[in-house]
């Protein structure tokens, strides 16, 4: 995964980020893929977690949306440990995407970390895909040396 320039620009839309614009969808496309295109072009500071989860859990823009979602996980985890209501369909995308996404991004990949650490009450099924992340980013390198 390349790393964007930090700060993003957030007035930007993916398809700016990237200088990629996408095709119309074809004819007879699904909901869902509409949606992701019409995502592509609104700047990516406007997006709400949902949308950022629907982006992340189709592998889109990565880049430049998981550092976006990994500040708002980080600042709304003080939220939850304290009670409050937490964006489970957010982390959820965020921590199931493959390995190799966070072994290219190792800063992103120990901010979320210590986000996570703090979660408690989570739902069964996003515990276990938090403790596998987790278990990602312990496991020795398999690459040659």
């Amino acid at each position: 995964m390349p790393q964007p320039p930090r700060p993003i620009d957030r007035t930007r839309s993916l398809e700016q980020l990237e200088q990629c614009r996408w095709p119309d969808p074809p004819e007879g496309a699904t909901a869902m893929v509409k949606n992701v295109h019409d995502l592509r072009r609104s700047p990516v500071g406007a997006l709400q977690p949902h949308e950022l989860a629907r982006l992340i859990g189709q592998d889109v823009g990565l880049p430049w949306l998981l550092p976006l979602a990994v500040e708002i996980l980080r600042d709304t985890a003080p939220r939850q440990a304290a009670g409050g209501w937490y964006d489970d369909d957010l982390l959820y995308a965020v921590v199931t995407r493959r390995p190799e996404v966070w072994a290219n991004a190792p800063g992103l990949a120990a901010e979320l970390k210590e986000a996570v650490m703090t979660l408690a009450d989570l739902s069964r099924y996003v515990k276990q895909e938090v403790d596998d992340f987790l278990s990602t980013l312990t496991r020795p390198s398999s690459r040659p040396g």
